[in-house]
């Protein structure tokens, strides 16, 4: 399975503008960079997938400034049969982390409560 996800930084700032999807091959790698980034808002980028080649000092990282404990990410998964989603995709699903720092994972609604601090596909699709 790959998994691609949008790293929102706070549901309290929506992004102005969202790259790339970054992937891995795995749901580990997101969630720790999930939870990584919203402690340190630092860390590494997987928008050239996961090479375990390269050392820890080579991958590329980025700053995330804004990023606070209601930082989510946006996740789509797919097989190696499926396609790679397109702009406006609705996401499969919505990761959070608790007070307590573990990650929760929510099929995506966008008519929970929570709606109006989600970006919609297209924010983050331009």
């Amino acid at each position: 399975m790959t998994v691609y996800f949008a790293f929102i930084p706070s549901r309290r700032l929506r992004p102005a503008e969202s790259g790339p999807l970054e992937f891995a091959p795995n749901q580990a790698i997101p969630e720790w960079a999930l939870k990584w980034r919203a402690a340190h808002r630092h860390g590494p980028t997987y928008y050239d997938g996961v090479n375990h080649a390269v050392p820890p000092s080579a991958k590329p990282m980025a700053d995330f400034p804004d990023a606070d404990s209601t930082a989510c990410l946006l996740v789509w998964k797919r097989t190696a049969s499926q396609a790679v989603p397109k702009h406006g995709e609705e996401p499969d699903e919505m990761w959070s982390l608790t007070p307590r720092g573990r990650v929760t994972r929510d099929t995506w609604s966008p008519t929970t409560t929570d709606a109006q601090h989600r970006p919609s596909p297209k924010e983050i699709h331009p």
